[in-house]
């Protein structure tokens, strides 16, 4: 018994070789014909749009360097001028002899409750640091502040400094002048 799914039909063993052999001489007509020059002719193209750029820009500068250039004299008009300052005595600077010493106060703390004020104060005399406390008003309420020093010497205001951050206290330098 045949197999009927195996008969290929005829009209496939035509077109099949047909086709290949119309690809073949296809290759065989492409191999004969003459290499094209599209790069040279892009080359041309491109060489003769750049040399009108370059003409057009030869041509605008000569326009810009025959036009009149400014003249910029602010600068001699400046140095002809003069501006009167008046003598204030305000702006007075100190003479370079004299001295000005300052007074320095570390503020190691400020409470509402007293109590905690003293508390602080306390601990910071046993410590050895010149503690005091003052009290304020500040919008309506009472602050009191415990402040350390004063210092007239850097070295020992940074000693102080030293011995309230062993204790975590972060201090606010306050700096005035001093009277002398």
């Amino acid at each position: 018994m045949a197999d009927s799914g195996r008969n290929t039909p005829g009209w496939v063993w035509v077109i099949i070789p047909s086709i290949a052999v119309a690809f073949g001489a296809f290759i065989m007509y492409l191999s004969t014909v003459p290499a094209g020059d599209e790069a040279g002719a892009v080359g041309k193209d491109a060489r003769s749009v750049i040399e009108a750029s370059a003409e057009q820009a030869r041509k605008d500068a000569e326009k810009i360097g025959n036009a009149a250039k400014p003249s910029y004299d602010f600068y001699r008009l400046l140095e002809k001028q003069t501006v009167e300052v008046p003598d204030v005595k305000e702006y007075k600077s100190t003479p370079k002899d004299a001295a000005t010493t300052y007074e320095y106060r570390l503020q190691a703390g400020s409470f509402r409750s007293a109590e905690d004020a003293d508390r602080m104060r306390a601990g910071l005399l046993l410590g050895g640091l010149p503690a005091y406390t003052e009290s304020s008003s500040v919008n309506g309420s009472v602050w009191h502040r415990v402040f350390v020093g004063p210092y007239t010497d850097r070295s020992r205001l940074n000693k102080a400094q030293d011995i309230l951050a062993s204790q975590n206290i972060s201090p606010l330098v306050l700096k005035q002048k001093r009277d002398q």
